[in-house]
Order: C-alpha cells, then sequence, then structure tokens
C-alpha cells in the first residue's frame, strides 16, 4: 500500500498544506492550525464542531473524499479555502482511506509495546570526552534504575549512545545519522559541542525530541522549536536577567550604562541579548564597546569610560580580559558598577577592587534540595559512579529525569507529541538539582532566567539577591 506522502494527495487534506504531521494529529503553520484527521476523531459519532463555527456530522469514507475532490464537509459546507482540491484514481482513494485508519494505531520511531528507545549524543575523543564519559555513566545509570522498577508502563528505556568523535561539526553530522539509521524516539542530555543550531534544525527536519542538551547556548527561534526542551540558560539569557535586575532597581536604573564585550562566540551571544532587553526594559546604554579578543585595550576603555562619567559597566569577556579591566579601573580609581557573568568570570577577582560586582549564575548550591542530592548520591552509590564533572553529572541526571516525568505523564498510549504536549505542561517542576523548570509551547528554557549575587572581593564572599527572569 502507498504511504500518504507518496500519492498525489500530501497529509495537507482538510485544512492546511503540510500541518497535520506524521500522525495525522494536527498541527499549526503559517497562521493556519490544521484539525485532527486521524480516522477515530473523523468518525466521532457527535460530530464536529470548527472553531468558525462551521459543523457537521462524522465522516463516512465517502464523505472524505468528497472533502478531498469537492472541498465540502458532510454537511455540505465548504471547506477552508487554504484546503486545496485533488483528483484521485480509485486506487488511490483506496490507499489514502487505509492510511488515515492506520496512522492513529501506528507507533512512533523508537517505540514498541516493550521499549522506548533513545539517543544520548556524545564526543568520545578531543577535549569534551571527559565530560561526556560522566554524563555517560549517570544516565546509563538513572535509566537502568527506572527499568529495574518496572520501567514506564511496563516499556524499558533501552538508552543507545551516539557517538560525535571529537565533537565540533561532527556533532550535527552524527545526530542526523543516528535519528536516521536507528530511529530514536528522543535524545536525551548530552553535549551539543557548538552546533545548537545544526541540532535544532535536525530536531525540527527529523521532528526528534531534544531534552536537555548542556549548552550554554541555547538556539531559540520564533515561533518556538517545539522538540527542543533546554534545562538551564545560557549566556543569553543570564545577561538578560543581570539587565532585568538592574531595570528593576531605581538606582542602577538612573545610573549611566555602558555595554562592552568581546566578538567571541559566547561573549558576543551575551552581549547581544544584554543590548536587546535593555531597550526592552527601559535602561539606557549611553556606551558601548565590542573588542577583538587580540586587540584588548583595557586602559583605553575604562578612560573612555570614566570621562563619559559612566556608573554601571556591563561586561562580557573572559577571565584575563576582565582581570585587565578591573586593574585598570582600580588604577584609574573608577568604581562602577560592574555586571558579570558568573560563567564567564574567574575565581579570583581583585581583592582590592571598590566595584560592587554583580554577577548571574545559572544555578547556586540552593538550587539542589536535601531529596535530590539523596536521590542522586542514592544513584552513584549504587552504580559506584565516582563523583567527576559534578556539574555534567547533575545536569544529565536532571535531563534524565525530565524524560521520564514527561514519559510518565503522557501515559500509556505514547508518541511524540503527547510526550511534547506533556512536557509543556511542566510548571515549578522539582528536578531537586536545577531550579525550578517551567515549558509552554512558547517557552523552551525550563529555566529562563538567573541567580543575581553580589560579590566582596576583599571577603570573597557571596551574597544572594534571588532569581531573576530573562523574560
Amino acid at each position: 500500500m502507498a504511504r500518504l506522502n507518496e500519492l498525489d494527495v500530501p497529509a495537507s487534506a482538510f485544512s492546511c498544506s503540510g500541518c497535520h504531521g506524521i500522525r495525522g494529529e494536527g498541527k499549526s503553520e503559517g497562521g493556519v492550525t490544521a484539525g485532527d484527521i486521524t480516522w477515530s476523531n473523523l468518525i466521532k459519532p457527535y460530530g464536529h464542531t470548527h472553531p468558525t463555527g462551521r459543523k457537521h456530522g462524522p465522516f463516512t469514507e465517502s464523505s472524505v473524499i468528497r472533502a478531498i475532490v469537492n472541498g465540502v464537509d458532510p454537511a455540505g459546507n465548504d471547506l477552508l479555502v487554504a484546503m486545496p482540491r485533488y483528483k484521485l484514481s480509485p486506487e488511490e482513494m483506496a490507499d489514502l482511506l487505509a492510511y488515515l485508519k492506520r496512522i492513529d494505531t501506528d507507533l512512533d520511531p523508537g517505540v514498541t509495546e516493550t521499549n522506548i528507545t533513545v539517543g544520548l549524543l556524545l564526543p568520545s575523543s578531543g577535549a569534551l570526552a571527559e565530560v561526556g564519559a560522566a554524563m555517560k555513566d549517570m544516565v546509563v545509570a538513572y535509566f537502568d534504575s527506572v527499568n529495574k522498577r518496572g520501567g514506564i508502563f511496563s516499556r524499558k528505556i533501552e538508552l543507545k549512545i551516539a557517538d560525535a568523535g571529537a565533537g565540533g561539526a561532527a556533532t550535527s553530522t552524527a545526530a542526523q545519522n543516528f535519528a536516521q539509521k536507528e530511529q530514536v524516539f528522543a535524545f536525551v542530555s548530552g553535549l551539543s559541542a557548538g552546533n545548537d543550531p545544526q541540532l535544532a534544525a535536525i530536531a525540527r527536519t527529523e521532528e526528534i525530541p531534544i531534552i536537555g542538551p548542556s549548552t550554554l547556548l541555547p538556539y531559540l527561534e520564533n515561533p518556538a522549536n517545539k522538540y527542543l526542551f533546554y534545562l538551564l540558560p545560557g549566556v543569553a539569557e543570564q545577561a538578560m536577567s543581570l539587565v532585568n535586575y538592574a531595570a528593576a532597581q531605581p538606582e542602577l536604573k538612573r545610573a549611566s550604562a555602558a555595554l562592552v564585550y568581546s566578538d567571541s562566540m559566547l561573549s558576543s551571544a551575551a552581549g547581544a541579548a544584554a543590548a536587546e532587553q535593555a531597550k526592552k526594559a527601559g535602561l539606557t546604554i549611553t556606551k558601548k564597546f565590542v573588542f577583538k579578543p587580540d586587540a584588548f585595550d583595557a586602559r583605553a576603555i575604562v578612560n573612555d569610560l570614566k570621562s563619559s562619567n559612566v556608573e554601571s559597566l556591563f561586561f562580557f569577556g573572559d577571565t584575563k580580559e576582565q582581570s585587565l579591566l578591573l586593574s585598570e579601573a582600580a588604577a584609574a580609581s573608577w568604581s562602577p558598577n560592574l555586571f558579570l557573568l558568573g560563567t564567564l568570570s574567574g575565581k579570583d577577582l581583585p581583592p582590592d577592587s571598590k566595584n560592587k560586582i554583580f554577577l548571574a549564575f545559572p544555578t547556586v548550591p540552593s538550587d539542589v534540595s536535601s531529596e535530590g542530592i539523596t536521590e542522586f548520591h542514592a544513584v552513584q552509590e549504587k552504580y559506584k559512579i565516582a563523583t567527576r564533572h559534578a556539574a555534567a553529572q547533575l545536569s544529565a541526571f536532571a535531563a534524565a529525569k525530565v524524560f521520564v516525568e514527561g514519559l510518565t505523564r503522557a501515559g500509556r498510549d505514547l508518541n511524540r507529541e503527547k510526550f511534547i504536549n506533556a512536557l509543556d505542561t511542566l510548571y515549578d517542576y522539582e528536578t531537586g538539582v536545577t531550579p525550578r523548570l517551567t515549558f509552554g509551547p512558547n517557552r523552551r528554557v525550563g529555566a529562563a532566567g538567573a541567580h543575581i549575587v553580589t560579590f566582596d572581593p576583599a571577603k570573597k564572599e557571596f551574597t544572594p539577591l534571588g532569581w531573576t527572569n530573562a523574560y
């Protein structure tokens, strides 16, 4: 029997071109929301009432064909203007009807009655290999512990490792090949290795969920990529949170502010996000410098900003550049409010700094609850996992927990669409080792914000100021 997409009639029948999804469950595309064309939905005995007010009774085989050929529903009403008409041979009609009756009972890739196959994308060599190995140990152990408890609705999670080699460009290639060859249900955890746009494209084109990839550069799109779920904020979200914090404090919002960042990948992402958020938050940036790492003139920048009476500085550079800037600021007796990313900052800020320093962090120790760390350590001890690259292990643990929670909420009749919809209901979900996570159709970073803390260089003490949302 011919597949629907092999016929002259695409899955666009009844509403709009290309927007029904691989199971006919209905999707949105180009501002048009398609209806559910699964057979069980079409033949509901009480019929259908559409958002436009159009009403009709249940479909039959003959009325389905009339809708496709003539563009009318069972009551004789015209379908949406986006609905094209098609000419079908008797053989094509039979194939189409048979397919519509089958698609809502077909299982998605990676799902059988007894198993759910999951991919884990990790580099096996290069600088990130050890981090990847630490994450692998945790994900393997956590899923095994779930399987030993009976799995999810009697399905066991089968983990397959996608080898990304040394990372880099190989990461997206490995993911693409792996997704097509192994037909996994989803990717969980893993390292994106700077290939976030490419992985986002794969998630979208392959319609495969990617849950909790570890990255500082979440790739966010408008409209949102429904298949991507990032747990923690990247540098852009953290920079936006710094701006929002400053904009919420009257004395900081009134201060003359400057933005300085390098054109390196991470710093540039943070700087661009801060500049855009400042406009939205009503925080005026009076000076802006973008420098090349090999041509950073800290003294010239400090002298310019001091002479311009800048009172607050958002600075995104590496630890060496940050240290040079602070040294020049101290030498010039210039002590503005300084806003930094904890992710990009060194551990040893100059003890003689007179600046009031604000830092953004994606997580802080208080995010780890007693229940969460107890569960984490129980898995470590049971599977004899040594603590190494602790942040990566905690990230992998959290991603695995979120995946299992999504499966549980999706129910026994599992498919990708139900799984994605289930994750979209997570609100203030506690992994026990991260900030609380919230997802939604237009929200793809679970912890979309940052912890803002002040730092006393002399005492080397951090003072938490609370969580600030990025948007």
